[in-house]
C-alpha cells in the first residue's frame, strides 16, 4: 500500500503559543503543527494536511521551503515543535473533498526516503554491470532508469509485510482504544531496514508423489528482493550471521521463517552508533502463523550469535495522550552513548504496531 503523505483532515483543536503572536498550534490526527494566524484557520476547518519525510514540489506556495530543499521536516518554532505542514485547500483544484481524501499525487508529494534511493543506486548499479551497450546507453535517461530499476511483479516476497511502521501521530484514538492493552517495547534503531527468508519447497515425481524438499532463500532490502548475492550491506549480513543455515534450523515443520532487522555501519544514516562494519540488530522473527514475541525471538536468535534490537519494557500500557507517549519516547540509547531515535511499540495477540519518534533526536539531526 502507497503511504498517504498528504491528506484532506480536518483541524481538531487550536492553542495559542506563549509569546507568539504571528502564530498558534494546530492539532491534527495526532500530530502538534505551527500555523500563522493570518491564515484565519479555525477548529473544524478541512485542511491539506502534508506529513514530515515529504518533498514537496517547487511550486510559489512552497517557496518558504526552498532553501530547505522543499522538504518537511521536524522543526520548532517558539520552543514548540511542528510536525508538518497545513495548507488551505485552496491550493487544489476546486471540487468537493472529505475527510482522509488522498492529495498526495494532486499536490505532487514525493516520500524523503534515503534507504529508497539507496536501493534504486544498488539497482542501477546491478543494472550498469551488464554487457548490454543498448542498456547502458539507455540507463542515461531519468525514464528508461524508473523502468528498468522498477521490480517485477511479485518480486517481493507476499507472505511477508515490509518493515515500515506507522507512527502513532496517525492513531488519535489509540490512547482510549487500546489503554488496556499491554505492549512490548523496544528500541528504534536508525538504520537499514532487511529481510531474510527460506521458503520450503516440496519435491514431487513425475507421478506427483513428494520425495523431499528443498529450500529458497532470499535477502531483501526494505522495497526490493535481492536474488543475486552482491556485496550489498543486506548480503553482507546475511554471510556475516549465516543467516541461511540460521533458517534452517529454524524452519522446522513451517511453510517459511523470516527474520527482519535494522542494519547499521559505515555509509548508513551517518552511522550515528559508529561501528566500524557492517551489523544488524533484528525486531522480527516471523512464521506462517504469527510472529514470535520479542522476549522468545531474542532467546531463539541469541544462541545463533544474532543480536536482538534492545528490550525496554514487556508490560507496557500507553500513556493518556499522544503527547505524554511521545515524550515517553525520549531517551538515551541502549547501543551508543546518545540519544534514542525512539521506540517501537507492539502487541503481538491484537497484530497492532507503531513507532514513536524521539523529538529531541529529529531535531538533533535535521530529520
Amino acid at each position: 500500500m502507497t503511504r498517504k503523505l498528504a491528506t484532506i483532515q480536518k483541524i481538531i483543536n487550536i492553542e495559542p503559543i506563549p509569546d507568539a503572536d504571528q502564530i498558534e498550534k494546530a492539532t491534527v490526527l495526532g500530530w502538534e503543527i505551527v500555523i500563522a494566524k493570518r491564515d484565519n484557520f479555525k477548529v473544524g476547518d478541512l485542511v491539506c494536511y502534508i506529513e514530515v519525510d515529504s518533498i514537496v514540489p517547487p511550486k510559489p506556495e512552497f517557496e518558504f521551503l526552498k532553501e530547505r530543499k522543499y522538504r518537511v521536516r521536524t522543526i520548532k518554532l517558539r520552543k514548540q515543535i511542528s510536525q508538518g505542514l497545513v495548507i488551505p485547500l485552496s491550493i487544489l483544484p476546486a471540487k468537493k473533498y472529505n475527510e482522509g481524501d488522498d492529495i498526495t499525487d494532486t499536490i505532487g508529494v514525493r516520500k524523503y526516503d534515503p534507504q529508497g534511493d539507496a536501493e534504486e543506486k544498488l539497482a542501477r548499479e546491478t543494472a550498469e554491470r551488464t554487457n548490454n551497450r543498448v542498456n547502458k546507453f539507455l540507463l542515461q535517461y531519468p525514464w528508461y532508469r524508473r523502468l528498468f530499476i522498477k521490480p517485477k511483479k511479485g518480486s517481493w516476497p507476499k507472505f511477508i509485510h515490509k518493515t515500515d511502521e506507522d507512527r502513532i501521530q496517525l492513531f488519535p484514538n489509540i490512547c482510549n482504544e487500546q489503554a488496556d492493552t499491554a505492549f512490548s517495547v523496544t528500541e528504534k534503531i536508525d538504520g537499514q531496514s532487511g529481510t531474510w527468508f527460506l521458503v520450503k519447497k516440496e519435491k514431487y515425481n513425475f507421478l506427483g508423489f513428494k520425495f523431499g524438499s528443498s529450500y529458497e532463500f532470499g535477502v531483501c532490502s526494505r522495497n526490493l528482493h535481492l536474488p543475486k548475492e552482491n556485496n550489498s550491506s543486506y548480503w553482507c549480513i546475511a554471510r556475516k550471521y549465516n543467516i541461511q543455515k540460521v533458517l534452517e534450523h529454524l524452519i522446522e515443520n513451517n511453510q517459511f521463517v523470516a527474520i527482519q532487522g535494522e542494519i547499521i555501519g559505515p555509509g548508513i544514516q551517518g552511522n550515528k552508533y559508529k561501528v566500524s562494519e557492517y551489523d544488524m540488530y533484528a525486531f522480527n522473527l516471523i512464521y506462517p502463523d504469527k510472529k514470535i514475541d520479542s522476549e522468545t525471538a531474542e532467546f531463539m536468535l541469541e544462541e545463533w550469535g544474532i543480536k536482538f534490537v534492545p528490550i525496554l519494557d514487556n508490560e507496557f500500557k500507553l500513556k493518556p495522550s499522544i503527547h505524554k507517549n511521545v515524550e515517553y519516547a525520549k531517551g538515551k540509547s541502549m547501543l551508543v552513548d546518545g540519544l534514542r531515535e525512539g521506540v517501537v511499540v507492539r502487541n503481538y495477540e491484537k497484530n497492532l504496531s507503531f513507532k514513536i519518534v524521539n523529538l529531541e533526536f529529529l531535531l538533533k539531526f535535521e530529520e
